[in-house]
């Protein structure tokens, strides 16, 4: 490329300069000598100029050449190196595939002799090893490895396929041996035990055999395998148990014979029924469960106790101060049946102004009805609150239900993500939504009962109002003078009437 720009450069100048020398020759014939000479000196120039060009990429073209050669000789080289590897790769896996292959005849061959020279020894050595694995695995997860640990580490030729040597025969039966033998016993060592934050210290600890793990405080503890660890039960029993393994710790720390004379709470389940303590939910855990609707069946139920509660004593009083004004001579204010007896009194002051008879019905009539006015007067303020008793007692099953059913609502859509695999998903959130209605009718009962008592109180009260004030009234009247004898059965018939 270099060349052919140079070349045409060359050749652009050469007619330049011819053209000049055309144009300047018919001007003057003086100037042609000299241009004919430069045409010639700018010719050998250029035949320069081509040779040198020339050479230049020859040996480019060489050098280029080399190169090529080169290369291709190093890529022989590396395909012969790589040939060479892959033969001998394949020489090699030839050589381990028929050692392989050796071997295994060798094995067959000497596992048939093997089972030719133990015969009957075979299938003891196989209940051996069987009976070291059971045995491996419940030393792991027994309590008595919170004491010694690392026994099941002697029990590893289980898993081995060599034929078991007498030491680890003995091996075998002493490990029996040492956990029957500790399975039974009550012993006190340290150990380091979690606490239900997760932090590790060691203390004392007492192991009443496979069954149960306390420390001093009176905490039960329990063996956790897979950490091969003691941590302290997340739900302890309750408090009169615990003081209870208190002092049986103390006891036994003390002297040997105390300990006939303390007891304690042992899980035969080595555990397993204890753990279940902390999983089983609390009040409030069961309050929480509850959610909102929870929440405000409680928040009604305990409205109505306390308006039932201030009901209860309201009548209480109320009778109270009844019975009083049966026993004094004159009408108070501060009791229904003092007002009532009051109002009739005025009402009879008024007729003697108005020197009206009994035997005029008017005035009967306006006895009656002053009496009917006042005891109606007095009824409100003796059922209230029964209403709200009623309204409570018969909202908080229907709220139940409503938490029910919203509960059940969100159980259906966790099946709907995660299927029917796992059972306790599905009961756990039925529980939930259950526990509304339970709150539900724990409210519910002890409002109808509330609106009973208080109910049959006030109609009994109401009873004795209409009784006595008929009664007193009967006295009020007697000193008109043409009273006649059936106006008390008449005034008694209309008030029960009208009540």
């Amino acid at each position: 490329m270099r060349f052919i720009n140079s070349l045409s450069t060359v050749l652009l100048s050469s007619v330049l300069s011819l053209s000049v020398s055309v144009f300047a020759a018919g001007e003057a014939t003086s100037v042609s000598a000299q241009v004919s000479g430069q045409s010639q000196q700018l010719n050998r120039q250029l035949l320069n100029d081509v040779q040198n060009f020339v050479a230049e990429d020859r040996a480019e073209q060489q050098a280029r050449l080399k190169l090529f050669l080169q290369d291709k000789t190093r890529q022989e080289s590396l395909l012969r190196q790589a040939k060479e590897r892959l033969q001998h790769a394949d020489d090699e896996q030839l050589r381990l595939k028929n050692l392989f292959d050796n071997n295994e005849d060798k094995l067959v061959e000497l596992e048939t002799l093997l089972k030719q020279r133990t015969g009957q020894l075979g299938e003891v050595f196989g209940v051996v090893k069987e009976q070291s694995a059971e045995l491996k695995e419940q030393l792991g997860s027994s309590l008595v490895g919170a004491e010694f640990a690392g026994r099941e580490q002697s029990l590893n030729f289980a898993s081995e396929k060599a034929i078991p040597t007498m030491a680890q025969l003995q091996t075998l039966w002493f490990q029996f041996q040492h956990e029957m033998t500790h399975s039974g016993t009550i012993s006190r060592f340290n150990a380091d035990v979690a606490d239900t934050d997760g932090r590790i210290e060691s203390q004392p600890v007492l192991r009443v055999g496979t069954f149960n793990a306390i420390n001093e405080n009176g905490e039960f503890l329990s063996w956790q395998p897979e950490r091969q660890q003691l941590g302290v039960l997340a739900g302890q029993p309750k408090d009169k148990h615990q003081d209870q393994a208190q002092r049986f710790f103390d006891a036994v720390s003390d002297s040997a014979d105390s300990q006939q004379s303390e007891h304690l709470l042992v899980d035969v389940s080595s555990g397993q029924l204890l753990a279940l303590i902390g999983q089983k939910p609390g009040l409030m855990d069961q309050i929480r469960q509850g959610g909102s609707v929870g929440y405000i069946i409680l928040a009604l139920g305990v409205m109505g106790l306390l308006t039932a509660f201030y009901k209860l004593v309201r009548l209480s009083v109320v009778r109270h101060k009844i019975v009083r004004q049966l026993k004094a001579e004159l009408p108070k204010n501060d009791n229904p049946l003092g007002r009532v007896l009051l109002a009739c009194q005025e009402k009879l002051q008024q007729l003697k102004a108005n020197n009206q008879s009994v035997n005029d019905e008017a005035a009967t009539s306006a006895l009656n009805s002053t009496l009917d006015e006042a005891l109606l007067k007095e009824l409100p303020a003796l059922e209230s609150g029964q209403s709200m008793l009623k309204l409570l007692a018969a909202a908080a099953p229907l709220l139940g239900l409503l938490g029910t059913v919203t509960g059940m609502i969100g159980t259906f859509q966790s099946i709907t993500l995660f299927g029917t695999s796992d059972p306790k998903l599905m009961a756990g959130g039925i529980s939930q939504a259950l526990i509304t209605t339970v709150f539900g009718l724990i409210v519910a009962i002890p409002m109808l009962f509330s609106h009973g008592v208080l109910s049959s109180q006030s109609r009994a009260l109401l009873m004795i109002l209409q009784e006595k004030s008929l009664a007193q009234l009967n006295q009020l009247t007697v000193w008109l003078p043409t009273a006649k004898p059936d106006v008390a059965g008449k005034k008694t018939s209309e008030a029960t009437t009208v009540s």
